[in-house]
């Protein structure tokens, strides 16, 4: 396999790079544990800490607020809580008019 990939492109120095490869070149048929191998690889995380963080604030989050919130909102909260640096992204207005359309519950009687 390695000899194969060395004949096709000489430049391959990494994981990510075989695996882009081999997906660009249509060669998952040809090799598919390999690429399986791969994802598997590339998707691991070296460190646990995403993991130890989100059951921090899981604990934070649930002493907080366990006696006032309801399992949905509360995995919504965690999960808000979690991934912080998305929300701060967000556009604030473009939320409000999704939500003010979705939840219209006016009718006209006309």
């Amino acid at each position: 396999f390695y000899q194969y990939i060395k004949t096709i492109s000489s430049d391959i120095d990494n994981c990510s790079a075989i695996a882009k490869l081999i997906y660009e070149r249509n060669l998952i048929d040809v090799f598919p544990n390999v690429y399986i191998a791969l994802r598997l690889y590339l998707t691991i995380p070296l460190t646990n800490c995403e993991a130890e963080r989100s059951f921090s604030k899981l604990a934070l989050i649930k002493n907080r607020l366990r006696s006032t919130q309801v399992e949905k909102r509360l995995n919504a909260l965690t999960i808000m809580s979690i991934e912080n640096d998305i929300c701060k992204k967000l556009s604030f207005d473009d939320v409000l008019d999704t939500f003010a359309t979705s939840k219209s519950r006016k009718m006209n009687f006309t």
